[in-house]
């Protein structure tokens, strides 16, 4: 359930600002650089020594004193596993215990409170004044590894987070199963259960809220943009589940495929977030679409209400993307607030839209758990209107191209180094 797709545009936005907010720094550093170079001029002093200085100076003073409105963070993470294998898109949403064990002693030594997420919806929309120091945690998808070892650690620290779950991937009854610091083998791979969501609820550690049914994408027009290959079609699973009515807990596990190898990759999107498209009706309509949608905010409010003991109040759009009639229908629907903001939570910002950012590790493209602190505290002073933390992430993002580009270079030498021979038989 790979949200790479979807936080594509939240993304986007996000760093397009944040590079206008590095721009302006850089100008003050660099005014303070030039000036600083001047007077050194005149004065006889080192010119680059003192221009260096001012420049360092310029910027930490603006960095210091430029805060924009303050935010509040709203941390997502989805799989946390010591063997995430089983996921095609494990690269992109899947962290280790060890790393989330860290940022939860990180977030401590910051000072900060976290909150549960409705407490965190109710105070913004009652327009009462949130602390500086809050924050909100939310897991998606519902992941096996949530129970395992997200649980236990959250737990350990005495944390609390938001659970977001797809109700067509809910595991069928079955006895609770180990966690970390439990005796018996742990399973990594797979979905959490009704008994296990209840169980985590019960204990204050998470609060279930609604992730929709099927988590799928929708074709949206005639155009093919690929064909389903073995190499592709682990990251194109939506494909599969839209041809698995119903429960699709093992889809991982299923050797049949609905979908079959060599079949037309159509232009897609989430499926709340557009009006789709098929041969038979061409575009959908703004009633089919409206029907479609409360049919999915329907089921999934009923569902969890039914097996939780009470109705969902926030709802997480899948792959983090929506549309404005669909989050009108969810205010209809019962809804307190849902995600997809691509703003800061500031007390500025619509109260009923939630603002999110992805948390990974290994941010420079290498493991390294004190750059992995560093981006983690910059995007949370971020989220809290901290101007001068852009440039921390402009510098870890600048590493992390440099080490992708020197790992393409090294594996390209190597391909060379084989020779020809190797190269043919590889395309045989």
């Amino acid at each position: 359930m790979s949200d790479a797709r979807s936080l594509t545009p939240h993304t986007t936005a996000r760093r397009a600002t944040r590079r206008r907010l590095l721009l302006r720094l850089l100008a003050v550093a660099l005014i303070c650089g030039l000036s600083g170079g001047v007077l050194a001029a005149l004065t006889g002093a080192g010119v680059w020594v003192f221009g260096l200085l001012a420049a360092v100076a310029g910027y930490l003073v603006a960095a210091r004193l430029w805060r924009l409105e303050p935010g509040v963070p709203v941390l997502t993470y989805h799989s946390v596993s010591d063997n995430a294998a089983w996921l095609p898109w494990r690269s992109e949403i899947s962290i280790r215990p060890a790393s989330l064990d860290r940022q939860l002693r990180l977030f401590r030594r910051m000072g900060m409170q976290i909150v549960d997420s409705e407490t965190l919806a109710r105070a913004r929309l009652a327009g009462r004044p949130v602390p500086g120091n809050w924050m909100a945690l939310h897991f998606d998808d519902g992941y096996l590894d949530n129970w395992v070892a997200a649980a236990p650690i959250l737990r350990r620290h005495g944390a609390c987070a938001t659970l977001f779950v797809s109700t067509d991937f809910i595991a069928p009854p079955q006895p609770l199963r180990p966690m970390l610091g439990q005796d018996g083998p742990l399973r990594w791979d797979g979905y959490l259960s009704w008994d296990e969501l209840r169980a985590l609820e019960a204990e204050g550690t998470f609060r279930i809220e609604a992730h929709g049914t099927d988590h799928g994408r929708i074709a949206t027009g005639p155009e093919t943009v690929d064909r389903l290959t073995p190499e592709n079609e682990g990251r194109l699973s939506w494909m599969q589940w839209a041809r698995m009515p119903g429960d699709k807990h093992d889809w991982y596990l299923r050797r049949s495929r609905p979908v079959p190898l060599g079949s037309a990759v159509p232009v897609s999107a989430p499926a709340l977030a557009a009006r789709g498209w098929s041969p038979a009706t061409g575009q959908e309509s703004d009633a089919a679409y409206d029907a479609r949608v409360r049919a999915v905010l329907a089921t999934s409010r009923e569902v969890i209400a039914r097996e939780m003991g009470r109705a969902p109040v926030l709802f997480c759009w899948p792959q983090n993307q929506t549309s404005d009639r669909a989050r009108a229908l969810a205010r209809e629907a019962g809804f307190l607030a849902t995600t997809a903001g691509q703003a800061r939570n500031t007390a500025s910002d619509p109260a009923a839209i939630l603002s999110r950012v992805h948390i990974g590790e290994d941010y420079a493209g290498f493991r390294c758990g004190w750059i992995d602190d560093l981006a983690v505290r910059a995007q949370i002073r971020c989220f809290q209107g901290y101007v001068g933390w852009v440039a921390v992430l402009g510098a870890v993002g600048a590493l992390r191209r440099a080490v992708r580009l020197l790992t393409r270079m090294r594996v390209w030498g190597r391909g060379r180094g084989a020779g020809s021979g190797a190269l043919q038989e590889g395309m045989s």
